[in-house]
């Protein structure tokens, strides 16, 4: 996953497109499989992967640049999985994005779980109403609100104990092997 994650945004955002075009196709031919000719489908997935790659496309950009750069969000990314910052790290670079993992992680303890309750709630009733393959996706969002709870509440945790030790470190002193312009003197 991490090579993944470190691929050049032009390439990733290639494999976004596909993935996300695959799953609309093929949920909306299990969903409804004559409810649409498979050209009007195509068309209607294309626009809906080239939107979705959009969205993606410019949140993933987004976290890249905040983070400074694709090696330094894997790095931060890797570190959060170990569970511990390694020594060396500036941490006001690092400081910033365990923020906001922090706030993400705070907003996904109730709002993951009021999501997918009213999606498995929804799926429920359409598989009452429409056919039983809905409950395929009901049993999805319940055991997705149960990962979605169990990892807001240990990530929170995690990324406070990480946040608190980035805030103890001091600052790393200034590089001297790397030249600096005039204008951030």
């Amino acid at each position: 996953m991490a090579r993944f994650r470190s691929l050049p945004l032009p390439a990733l955002l290639v494999v976004l497109f596909l993935v996300t075009g695959a799953l609309w196709f093929g949920i909306g031919v299990i969903v409804m499989p004559g409810d649409q000719p498979v050209l009007v489908r195509l068309i209607g997935t294309i626009f809906y992967a080239g939107a979705m790659t959009a969205v993606f496309g410019f949140m993933i950009a987004r976290a890249r640049r905040l983070a400074g750069g694709v090696t330094d969000l894997a790095e931060m990314r890797a570190a959060f999985k170990a569970g511990s910052i390694p020594p060396g790290v500036e941490p006001g670079r690092w400081v910033p994005t365990f923020e906001k993992w922090e706030r993400e992680y705070r907003l996904n303890r109730w709002f993951g779980p009021v999501t997918f309750i009213a999606f498995a709630a929804l799926t429920a009733w359409l598989a009452l109403s429409e056919g039983p393959v809905w409950w395929l996706f009901t049993v999805f969002f319940v055991a997705a609100m149960i990962w979605s709870t169990v990892d807001s509440w240990k990530g929170l945790a995690k990324v406070t104990v990480m946040l608190d030790e980035l805030r103890r470190r001091p600052p790393l002193p200034p590089r001297m092997d790397v030249p600096v312009s005039p204008e951030t003197k």
